[in-house]
């Protein structure tokens, strides 16, 4: 079922999750030229959640921490090595 930009303004306004995050994973779900049945929609729906998740952690107090917490273990360590280096 397709939702409208509005409905998907007000869920997003009631869960909080922000708009651009919920229209990322719906651009996501659509055909492209590339991919026209769309085939490889729940991958890229996966890539924007990842991709969301990285940067929350990112943004955060202790984005290393937050990584850690989040499974990305390697990212985290290879983010607190080069901060060391640095």
């Amino acid at each position: 079922m397709a939702h409208t930009d509005e409905e998907l303004r007000e869920a997003s306004a009631r869960s909080g999750i922000p708009f651009d995050y919920i229209m990322r994973l719906k651009a996501a779900g659509e055909p492209t030229p590339d991919d026209p049945r769309a085939d490889n929609a729940l991958v890229k729906q996966f890539t924007v959640i990842f991709d969301h998740y990285v940067a929350r952690s990112l943004t955060g107090t202790d984005p290393i921490g937050a990584l850690r917490q989040f499974g990305l273990t390697e990212t985290a360590d290879a983010l607190e090595a080069a901060l060391l280096k640095g």
